[in-house]
């Protein structure tokens, strides 16, 4: 697989454009090298985070004037798990397919296999909901999250796998020749150690690596809060997404696991740029320092500088919930801030 540049830019995955066209025109513009494909839940609903991955879970139900999803797990469900496994089994990932109204964003592949645009792809950029965040927002009949539930968890680790599988070889068919980079969107992990929690460490793990196993490409979890980064980073990830810009102090406080992470080939993306108003105040000077601050946070901490050249360039989470214009300032600072560091990569790794 070819390395990656140090600090190339992408983003996360949402944006709170309704017009399609406008959004892509916005990631061609600033994310040339590892452009994505964007979630507009303000498109449709159909779109938010959890939604946008739920066509096709057995049992599902959706309750038209609140929005909400839950399962049902009386009448046609042992059906609906019989037919859902014999997919499994058949290796029928079209099953899992994502269709126009879950994920209208997935209409910029076809633009960006056109030149001039295809040359310049580096990686392009996947994203998908963990099993943590969809499993504790899914509710049974009782209102139980389903991530409690082993049979139920089982379910939705092969239900987000096959997900997986499917957009990546849905990528794969556009872009034969260009690799793949997969994010599992976690932010529910935040929660994880708190006394809200009930989450166990050994599920968790299991489920993430579960979703990953046997993925192509590079493999990674966004997680845009704190958390037990030691969880993160003993799983299979390639790459670890944190808000580099709110918590880079936070995870140099696990330098051993950190390390191990980075010398097998952990990649880390630097979600430098906030997603909220405090992104009024930052230009891309603030931004750099921001950037050194955190890179000198895991030296002191006894981190091989080497080890941090490889290095992607994000906002600190999904743009959805800002106004266009400020979505807009977002994606332009990560690509300046991109060009300024590879300009002067030296700057930071002599």
């Amino acid at each position: 697989m070819a390395p990656l540049e140090p600090f190339l830019a992408t983003g996360i995955g949402s944006l709170p454009h309704e017009d399609e066209a406008a959004a892509f025109r916005l990631i061609l513009h600033h994310f040339p090298e590892i452009p994505f494909w964007p979630q507009l839940p303000k498109r449709s609903s159909l779109e938010a985070m959890v939604s946008q991955y739920s066509e096709g879970f057995p049992g599902l139900r959706w309750e038209e004037e609140t929005g909400h999803l839950s399962l049902d797990t009386t009448d046609a469900f042992e059906a609906e798990i019989e037919r859902f496994y014999q997919d499994i089994e058949a290796d029928r990932t079209e099953s899992f397919a994502m269709t126009e109204s879950f994920a209208k964003g997935l209409e910029i592949l076809e633009i960006l296999s056109q030149e001039p645009y295809r040359k310049r792809i580096q990686y392009v950029k996947g994203q998908i909901i963990g099993p943590v965040t969809f499993g504790l927002s899914l509710t049974d009949h009782e209102k139980r999250p389903i991530f409690y539930d082993p049979t139920l968890r089982d379910i939705l680790v092969k239900h987000l796998r096959s997900k997986a599988r499917w957009m990546i070889q849905r990528l794969h068919q556009v872009l034969p020749d260009k690799p793949v980079l997969l994010f599992f969107d976690e932010p529910s992990l935040a929660s994880f150690g708190s006394a809200f929690s009930g989450l166990n460490r050994e599920d968790v793990i299991g489920a993430l690596n579960a979703c990953l196993d046997g993925l192509d490409g590079l493999r990674g979890i966004h997680c845009c809060g704190n958390t037990d980064w030691s969880l993160i980073l003993s799983t299979d990830i390639d790459v670890l997404s944190f808000d580099a810009y709110g918590f880079a102090e936070h995870l140099s406080l696990y330098p051993k696991e950190l390390q191990r992470f980075l010398e097998r080939g952990g990649i880390l993306a630097w979600g430098i740029v906030p997603t909220n108003e405090t992104i009024l105040r930052e230009d891309v000077s603030s931004l750099k320092e921001r950037f050194r601050q955190g890179v000198e946070a895991f030296c002191r901490k006894g981190i091989d500088r080497e080890r941090l050249r490889q290095g992607i360039l994000t906002p600190s989470c999904g743009l959805a919930s800002l106004s266009v214009p400020l979505a807009e300032r977002a994606c332009r600072l990560t690509s300046e801030l991109s060009l300024q560091l590879r300009e002067k990569e030296g700057d930071w790794f002599c």
